[in-house]
């Protein structure tokens, strides 16, 4: 048989019959110490993908049965996520670094794990057992890092971030550079091929007109943070490995990468383990995830009657607010706005959205009752970002009266 090889390397193990080996020369050759040497490397399954897979299914299982939103088992609500350690960027910057490594580990859904499963499956059948088990642990550390890095440098401030897809599409985009090591046409096009079938659908929609901020709530910053990384990566392993060895060298580091990486997602989780209890002892105070309204008319059918069960809740008073607002009712709009504010303790366990748009609408509601000036000192935090998707309109309202320059 035509025995594969990938560049001027020698064979990768897992694609040679078992006996077959190549000598100096690169010549293949048949042994019973070829078949001992390689046997196990096409035997062997690709362990650590595989202890990945479980260890994300025990975290989502966790997730699901300790969200604050009971039913068990049902898809852990938002602020479930953020508090057990979803990528919030304004949290994150505020010094809760530690989301970086927990988020990656989290998944909103059954669905959502189990996509990601699937594809860290194939990464791990295409790329573990041809870099090994320390260089693709590795490898998912950084390239989790990268997903991080994009999600923060991307997304916009309502983000809460979880999923391991930024970590998988790094892995993916590494091995995609890693096939170009191949000699074999079939087998670098195979690798190709299976690598491009989940890459493409992950970075594509994000090059569209709706870019980033898709109402399929994707977050196509981690994939394109983790694709760069994997890319860079897979490069730099590309460049430094020798001829002579069937595997990446610096084998050492790349297990201390590892390491570091398991310490720090522990350490990480031990955050949110102290930190828990807080939310979880506030949850009565907040509005359900089944009982949040699905529109603007049903925030205003409710608002009342949300604000009457939830009064410590700053959602609840948003809704109150843009329904007084609507109404002309600018006093007691500005009354609503500033209870939610007020709650400084229950904001830093919502999304850092919801502060911002209770300081947008105040904002409209400052200049409708012509106090520009506390309208700008209050809308100058804001006012050179991107305005928040559902409240765009109100923030042109801004720009227009000079509020927002």
């Amino acid at each position: 048989m035509q025995a594969a090889s990938f560049g001027k390397r020698k064979t990768a193990p897992f694609m040679l019959a078992p006996a077959a080996r190549r000598d100096r020369a690169g010549n293949l050759r048949h042994s019973a110490e070829g078949a001992s040497d390689l046997y196990g490397g096409i035997a062997r399954l690709p362990l650590v993908t595989l202890g990945l897979i479980v260890l994300l299914v025990l975290v989502y299982w966790a997730e699901a049965h300790i969200a604050f939103e009971q039913n068990h088992g049902s898809p852990p609500g938002a602020l479930t996520l953020t508090a057990l350690g979803g990528l919030d960027g304004a949290l994150a910057v505020q010094g809760e670094w530690w989301r970086v490594f927990t988020a990656p580990l989290l998944h909103s859904s059954l669905g959502h794990l189990l996509g990601n499963v699937l594809a860290l499956f194939f990464a791990g059948l295409v790329l573990e057992r041809l870099i090994g088990p320390t260089w693709f642990a590795a490898l998912f550390v950084l390239c989790a890092l990268g997903g991080a890095a994009g999600s923060l440098a991307l997304n916009p401030a309502n983000v809460v971030s979880v999923g391991a897809s930024g970590a998988i599409v790094g892995l993916l985009a590494a091995a995609f550079v890693c096939s170009f090591l191949f000699e074999s046409e079939q087998l670098r096009r195979r690798m190709q091929k299976i690598s491009l079938r989940f890459l493409l659908p992950s970075l594509m929609p994000a090059l569209l007109p709706i870019g980033l901020t898709s109402v399929s709530h994707v977050d196509y910053g981690a994939h394109i943070g983790g694709a760069v990384a994997g890319a860079a990566f897979g490069f730099l392993l590309s460049e430094v490995w020798a001829e002579a060895e069937l595997t990446p060298p610096f084998r050492r580091g790349a297990l201390w990468i590892a390491v570091i990486g398991i310490a720090a997602a522990s350490l990480s989780f031990a955050f949110v383990a102290t930190r828990y209890s807080a939310y979880a002892a506030q949850q009565d105070i907040f509005i359900p995830e089944q009982e949040l309204p699905r529109s603007a008319d049903d925030a205003a059918a409710r608002s009342a009657s949300l604000v009457g069960s939830y009064p410590r809740d700053p959602r609840a008073h948003l809704f109150r607010a843009t329904y007084f607002l609507e109404n002309r009712n600018l006093a007691e709009a500005e009354r609503q706005l500033r209870l939610g504010l007020e709650e400084r303790d229950v904001l830093t366990v919502l999304p850092s959205n919801i502060r911002r748009s209770l300081q947008i609408v105040l904002s409209v509601v400052l200049v409708s009752e012509g106090r520009k000036d506390e309208a700008k000192t209050l809308a100058a935090p804001f006012c050179g970002g991107a305005s928040v998707t559902e409240f765009r309109r109100l923030h042109q309202i801004l720009e227009t009266e000079g509020v927002c320059a």
